[in-house]
């Protein structure tokens, strides 16, 4: 038993995982062999509510357009998972420390940052990925 919790007390949730929607970012010139991707970071709690970075776009990646179907190992090396985070993404952890603070979830960006990292893309996205998907 959790020390200040008496039987049949609600513990309090927590977060079971991050991770990150994606969508293709058209705004700029277009450029026929770079995508930018734009990532709008989130945490998923216990209880399965995913608690989205208030800000539309959290960061944003360039990937080559035939390295879609790739893109997830992309993310992964510019979210830098390994460290604790810094500039935009810690930016980003600081606003879904304080959505999930008003949830009553009590949390720190290097906390969120550690753990397990989904991708989650958009509907436009996935289908681009899997234009380029290998056959």
């Amino acid at each position: 038993m959790h020390e200040g919790f008496l039987y049949g007390d609600v513990m309090p949730e927590s977060v079971r995982s991050i991770g990150a929607t994606a969508s293709l970012n058209h705004e700029g010139p277009a450029d026929e062999d770079f995508a930018r991707v734009d990532l709008r970071l989130f945490a998923l709690t216990g209880g399965g509510e995913q608690v989205d970075d208030p800000q539309p776009a959290s960061l944003s990646v360039r990937c080559a357009r035939d390295k879609l179907a790739a893109l997830e190992l992309s993310v992964l090396m510019s979210m830098r998972l390994s460290r604790p985070p810094t500039g935009v993404r810690l930016d980003a952890w600081q606003r879904i420390c304080a959505a999930l603070a008003e949830r009553g979830i009590d949390t720190d960006p290097a906390t969120l940052h550690a753990l397990k990292f989904s991708l989650t893309p958009d509907s436009e996205l996935r289908a681009a990925q899997q234009a380029v998907w290998p056959s």
